[in-house]
């Protein structure tokens, strides 16, 4: 719903996602979206080029604290269901990292997106040509995010919509604004490292904003992990993070900026961002596939969270149509 003056109103399509979701990992835990560790004790090891870090880019060694998370090798991680969990977890209640879900008449907390009903959103695209999409960002936690396409005749799984993941069009790559206009950017893509092999990802192009403090102490901490939350390894801030260097004894939010002087919301590639108001969404042009078949998929959005050991994922359905039949709609 859109009032005037504020914002595109989304719903809750922003509290679609799976936690507890680490390179290398089996599965996701469900749980542990802000412990920073090898949940599984595997040894993935990030794949993830440095110039694609988001957060703390020029961090190594211990202060390195975030890479075991999904960003660190896109498209790796597991997750708990392709089109995202509605609240972050399967239990039906409220859990951590703001996992809340109100429920509706259309889904519940803890429903799994692929078992939503189909609903169809008027969109066709046309094989072999191009195709608009945008998207909001809530809670930026830095990384970056995919575009995918499922048959919607076959079961929604991640290794269905990793068999078609979708290329941008990057001279195309925009900021939107309140007012409507948009701003192109030069976006910063990656297609080594990733999964599947040689699928292009996007780093977010704004700078991770409202983070909060990174480090609460919980039952889940680990002691022994460098730099954990827990108390035992705090030997250089209250919140067991690498500070900002021109900041000495800052507190926890600080440190998700490290390395980023010249990029934030309102700059990009150094340089100020035109328009009006803060930016409210990130525009891509994606190329469809030539050699799909017409009919109804699903298209998968799957944003690889680098600052949190999280996948937020959203899905909608679409028609894929010949050239000569496309219609606008």
């Amino acid at each position: 719903m859109t009032h005037p003056g504020e914002p595109c109103k989304n719903g809750q399509s922003s509290f679609w996602y799976s936690q507890g979701c680490f390179i290398g990992c089996p599965t996701c835990d469900h749980k542990s979206g802000r412990r920073q560790t090898d949940l599984c004790q595997l040894g993935k090891e990030q794949t993830l080029p440095v110039y694609a870090r988001s957060i703390n880019i020029n961090a190594t060694g211990i202060y390195d604290i975030y890479k075991h998370n999904p960003w660190r090798a896109p498209g790796n991680a597991p997750v708990a269901d392709a089109c995202g969990l509605a609240g972050g977890d399967p239990w039906g209640a409220d859990g951590a990292e703001a996992g809340n879900y109100y429920n509706t008449t259309y889904a519940g907390h803890g429903k799994y997106g692929t078992t939503l009903p189909e609903m169809p959103t008027g969109t066709t695209w046309t094989i072999g040509g191009e195709a608009d999409v945008m998207w909001q960002v809530r809670n930026n936690h830095g990384g970056g995010y995919s575009y995918r396409l499922c048959p919607a005749s076959e079961n929604l799984t991640e290794e269905c919509f990793q068999r078609h993941p979708l290329d941008f069009v990057a001279e195309k790559a925009g900021l939107l604004f309140p007012d409507g206009s948009k701003q192109l950017i030069k976006p910063v893509h990656v297609n080594v490292g990733t999964s599947p092999a040689g699928s292009t990802w996007a780093r977010i192009p704004v700078a991770p904003t409202l983070l909060g403090p990174v480090c609460i102490p919980g039952p889940h901490d680990d002691p022994d992990a460098p730099y954990s939350c827990a108390a035992k390894n705090n030997p250089k801030t209250p919140c067991g993070c690498t500070p900002c260097p021109e900041t000495p004894g800052s507190d926890c939010s600080r440190c998700w900026d490290c390395g980023t002087p010249d990029f934030t919301p309102t700059m990009h590639d150094g340089k100020p961002v035109e328009g009006v108001g803060p930016v409210i969404g990130m525009t891509d042009v994606v190329k469809v596939p030539a050699n799909l078949p017409a009919g109804k998929y699903v298209l998968g959005f799957r944003y690889d969270c680098e600052a949190t050991a999280q996948v937020w994922s959203n899905c909608a359905d679409i028609t894929l149509a010949p050239a000569s039949t496309t219609q606008l709609v």
